[in-house]
């Protein structure tokens, strides 16, 4: 068949696509705003938990770090990357647990060690301490909630 094309869009489990990017001004003020966040020095998590809109992906994710704290943009870019990247590898199992829900995971990653850019073993280990925190919440939540 000439001219058909079948576009299928799936996500790649370790893939930290656009579409999983939050982004928007007004989401991230609600976030900050109505949210909650759970803790493992040096990442603190703002999350909530909204509807999930038809074809949407279950977690949407942002990281910072502070520019007071860290004067240069190298030193602020480094701390983005390690949290996408620690994020990006460890995100299947939270992403699984809310794809059978109707729920969606808006979730803000904040480096909140002020001295000192920890090793990516560190903030590894930090972000999988709190993506198992927010499984569990996600768990206790979506049971409440049914």
């Amino acid at each position: 068949m000439r001219g058909f094309f079948c576009s299928f869009k799936m996500m790649k489990p370790a893939a930290f696509g656009k579409q999983e990017h939050l982004k928007r001004r007004k989401q991230i003020d609600a976030l900050f705003a109505e949210g909650k966040s759970v803790t493992a020095f040096p990442v603190r998590v703002k999350y909530q938990w909204v509807p999930r809109a038809e074809g949407a992906v279950p977690v949407l994710a942002g990281v910072s770090a502070s520019r007071r704290a860290f004067k240069h943009a190298a030193d602020r870019n480094r701390l983005k990357r390690l949290l996408r990247e620690a994020y990006r590898l460890q995100k299947a199992s939270l992403v699984q647990t809310l794809s059978g829900t109707a729920l969606q995971a808006q979730l803000f990653f904040i480096y909140t060690n002020k001295t000192t850019i920890a090793p990516f073993s560190v903030v590894y280990e930090a972000v999988g301490a709190c993506l198992k925190q927010l499984q569990q919440k996600a768990s206790a939540y979506h049971e409440d909630r049914h």
